[in-house]
């Protein structure tokens, strides 16, 4: 074989290639993302094509896998997300008694912490 041919081989099967989402270097194919073509694994890919690669998604062979921060099931995702949300409004309505003296606050700071209109990052 000659060595253009070993190194389109080599490219083809994704030696040294890494997916963009989960950092996976080895899977079965590799699949087109938002950045182009073969940019992200088998697992990732799929769900990208379908709409539901967000960043708390990892499949379990990641390298980047973390339990409390990942799932690869989609319920699971979707609780983690709902963990998160609960401790953003803990943790704004600490800062929000933070900022006031003795409890009272001049509203100044209430729109900087409060967003009026709905808000879509939970359905994405």
């Amino acid at each position: 074989m000659s060595s253009k041919k070993r190194e389109s081989s080599n490219s083809d099967n994704g030696e040294g290639r890494k997916c963009l989402h989960c950092a996976s270097e080895k899977t079965p194919q590799w699949r087109t993302g938002p950045l182009g073509p073969k940019t992200l694994c088998n697992a990732c890919g799929v769900r990208y094509k379908s709409g539901r690669l967000v960043p708390e998604y990892r499949p379990a062979a990641s390298p980047t896998f973390v339990s409390t921060k990942h799932s690869n099931s989609h319920r699971k995702v979707l609780e983690l997300r709902r963990q998160q949300e609960v401790q953003r409004a803990q943790q704004n309505q600490q800062f929000m008694g933070q900022g006031s003296v003795f409890g009272v606050s001049d509203g100044a700071d209430y729109l900087i912490h409060h967003r009026s209109g709905l808000d879509y990052r939970h359905m994405i």
